[in-house]
Parts: C-alpha cells; structure tokens; sequence
C-alpha cells in the first residue's frame, strides 16, 4: 500500500490539473481567433458544432465568431462554453501539456468527463444541450450572487427570507456563491452590505443548482437515458460528489445531480490539494474560478500556480503561449506521457 506522501510526490511530478469552469466565463467572439490559427481547435469545436445542429438546430461556430451571438440567453452559452473548453483542452494536448487530473465547476464538469475518457464528445455535447435546453425554462425566475460569506455563514439567511434563498456553490474558504428570486436576492444583497460584506451579481438569467431546477429533472433524467460511461482514463474529481468519482456512476442520474443540486468546488479542489497537486490550469474562455482555488490553496497552506488558458477581449494565441512558457518553467517540464511540452499545432505556432 502506497503511502500518502507517495501520492503527494506523484501528483507534485506530474502535469497540472485541468480546471473546466461554468457559466459567466463566455463573451463574444470568443472562439474567432483561434478558428483562425489553430487546426486541432477547429476541428474540434466544428465537431461540437454538428451535435449543437442535431441537439438544437442552430451553429455553435456562428455563436462563438459573431459579433451579435446571443451569448446571454442561457440555451446557447451553456454548449457554448463546453465546446469551447473541450477544444481549448485538445489545444493544450496537441501542445504536450497533459493535465494529471481534471476537475469541471458546475456544466464545466461535462468537458471534465470527456477528457478524462468517461464520455465521447457526442453523449458530452447531448447533456450540455439538454442542460441548457432544461435552464432555459426558468429564464427570468432566479438569479445568483457570490457574497464574501464562509458556507456556514451564508446558511443564515437576513431577516425576512428565511426559506428563500440557497446555497449553491461552494466557492472557496471564504467565497459562497447564493441563489433565489430576482427581487429576494436583490434585498439579501443590500442586507449584507450594509453589513460590509463584498456581493455582487452573477451574470446569469436563472439560478441553478437549486429547488427551481428540481420539477424539471425527472424530464432531464429521460432525455439523458441511454448514456455510456466509459473507463476513465484520467482521475475525474467531481463537483456533484466533492471528490474522485469512478465512470461507472456518472450515467443520466449523475448530470441532473450536477444541475440540481449544490456545487461542491471547494472540496473537489480541496480533495487535489490533499493529494499534493499544487498547479491548475483554468480551462475556460475567461478566468471564473482562479481566485477561488488561490484560496483554497491558501487556506491548506500549500504553494501553487494558477494560471487561465483565455482572458476576455485579450490575444488568445499570445495569452495561450505565455502560459505555456509559465508551465514549461526554465526547463521543459515532463509530461504524464515522459515527453516535453512542445508546439505540434504548426498553424497556431505559424499564426503567431
């Protein structure tokens, strides 16, 4: 039997954890300059594409590229974002950067199955669909907020809404993100503030991850029927569970699971720490959870890197080349598979 400092020094040699991320990381044209320069990202999201067509019936590649994308309703940034991620993760692989584990915040979760093996790309982009497919009818009746509370601090709701507000993601050791009706919400807010605690408003047209989604799951599960789970290929840790989870429990029940009920980000991330990973790269169109897992890092009185693949409105190229000199560090690192990280996409490398 392996001892843990074992386990520690393996995940200290190996590559960095992919961190997939959820909502409120897309904006517009976000997936246009790397259409452009990279064969292994086209092909990948024009691979998403066709499910988005066959699913919903409308061009992923239109709604990543164009200028009026509408990237706010809530039914397109959901496949929008997780093809992006999956393609990004292949960008990153076809460069020799293979992560030693993954982990998906929130629809995030979806990429994560897929590159670790457990989903093929077709069943992923199905239960991204379906997911935005069941948040798009509860457009306009929830909203979400992230309060600098600790979980058990934001479980005390202000006087007056008790019973109508929820938790429902466990951010960090000191961030929880809260959920509840526009106007409920809204007057939570105001309380904490003037209590002096930091809020402020999710990007987001709906709350999830909370009893308004319930009703609908039992129609999820059904549109979900059939899935797959194949053998993992990489340790999968899990937002739904707060831990490493095996493929064979990740079938439809699972994704209404990770729609309905809490995220669990800081004990997923938290469960890595423990395990010796200490680097954690955010695979997502825009930073969304860097800061949390700085935190969670800090609060386990670990050193670490965190670094994001994309930024919104930067050079997505030249960002992606910079951390990958940041990973490589002054010596080309050695990746899972013992060779060194190197650019093998020529039309990304020519492009820059």
């Amino acid at each position: 039997m392996r001892h843990e400092n074992d386990a520690e020094r393996e995940a200290s040699r190996l590559g960095p954890v992919f961190v997939f991320s959820g909502q409120g990381s897309q904006w517009v044209g976000m997936g246009r300059e790397l259409l452009e320069r990279s064969t292994v990202f086209e092909m990948v999201l024009s691979a998403c594409d066709a499910q988005v067509r066959r699913h919903l019936g409308w061009s992923l590649l239109e709604a990543v590229t164009e200028r009026e994308a509408s990237l706010g309703d809530i039914e397109v940034s959901c496949p929008a974002i997780v093809a992006m991620e999956l393609a990004l993760a292949a960008l990153w692989r076809s460069w020799g950067v293979e992560p030693a584990a993954v982990v998906g915040h929130s629809i995030g979760e979806v990429a994560a199955a897929q590159v670790a093996g457990v989903l093929s790309l077709e069943d992923a982009m199905r239960i991204i669909c379906q997911q935005g497919r069941t948040m798009g009818r509860l457009r306009g009746r929830g909203a979400m907020a992230v309060v600098g509370l600790t979980w058990e601090q934001a479980a005390e709701a202000p006087p007056g809404l008790e019973g109508r507000l929820w938790r429902v993601i466990h951010a960090s050791p000191d961030w929880t993100v809260v959920a509840g009706e526009p106007l409920v919400l809204e007057q939570a807010l105001a309380h904490w503030r003037r209590q002096g605690v930091v809020a402020r408003w999710v990007d987001s047209e709906v709350a999830a991850h909370c009893p308004q989604v319930e009703p609908f799951g039992e129609e999820l599960r059904e549109r979900l029927e059939g899935l797959c789970p194949r053998t993992e290929r990489l340790p999968l840790f899990s937002t739904v569970t707060g831990g490493d989870v095996a493929a064979r429990r990740l079938g439809a029940e699972h994704w209404v699971r990770n729609l309905t009920e809490p995220v669990l980000f800081r004990e997923a991330t938290g469960a890595l720490i423990a395990r010796g990973h200490h680097m954690f790269l955010e695979i997502s169109p825009h930073p969304l959870v860097k800061h949390w897992l700085e935190s969670c890092l800090e609060y386990a009185g670990r050193a670490g890197t965190v670094l994001a693949s994309m930024r919104r409105g930067r050079e997505a190229t030249q960002h992606m080349l910079e951390t990958l000199r940041r990973l490589s560090g002054p010596r080309p690192r050695e990746s899972r598979a013992g060779t060194r990280f190197r650019v093998v996409d020529s039309s990304v490398e020519d492009g820059c």
